[in-house]
């Protein structure tokens, strides 16, 4: 919608909810309006309408993956999990699917789930040839190697200021 595009969000809210007012099943003004909130800052009012959606179109990728991108910016971590584990069950080698659910792990701390991702990131990326990916899997393992085994007071020292 053009309202969107030229950063007209008050005017694209209303257009979308009048479009959705007159016909609910209008889904791809359902998702125009899930993106603007999200643009809005209203990630709980994004999830809502592209959950609406999802529940027609629950094998739609692209869908799960805002609804995880959603969840992760209102911290919603285990929702978080769950998109994203469903993005993965439509689409098994997502491979970026996969290096954003090492984040999510490492936030959880559950180290061993993320080092379980960066071996799935590892062989995508070892079959698709995309170095890129074997680069930021090999960062990620390194760095996440190195918090693993920390106590709490190391973490703190290495993680908040002042850096000792």
């Amino acid at each position: 919608m053009i309202y969107e595009e030229s950063d007209r969000r008050k005017k694209a809210l209303v257009v979308y909810t009048k479009a959705i007012e007159i016909n609910s099943t209008y889904n791809d003004e359902r998702l125009g309006l899930a993106s603007v909130y999200g643009k809005s800052v209203l990630n709980d009012l994004a999830v809502e309408q592209y959950l609406k959606v999802s529940g027609i179109r629950n094998d739609d990728l692209d869908i799960n993956l805002k609804i995880t991108l959603e969840y992760w910016y209102l911290q919603g971590i285990q929702k978080t999990v769950q998109y994203y584990s469903r993005a993965i069950e439509i689409n098994p080698n997502h491979l970026q699917a996969h290096l954003n659910l090492i984040s999510v792990y490492e936030r959880m701390k559950n180290w061993q789930k993320a080092l379980d991702e960066i071996e799935i990131v590892r062989r995508i990326a070892v079959e698709t040839l995309n170095q890129h990916a074997i680069n930021i899997a090999e960062r990620k393992l390194n760095f996440i190697k190195g918090k693993m085994n920390l106590t709490k007071q190391e973490m703190i020292r290495k993680t908040e200021p002042p850096f000792n």
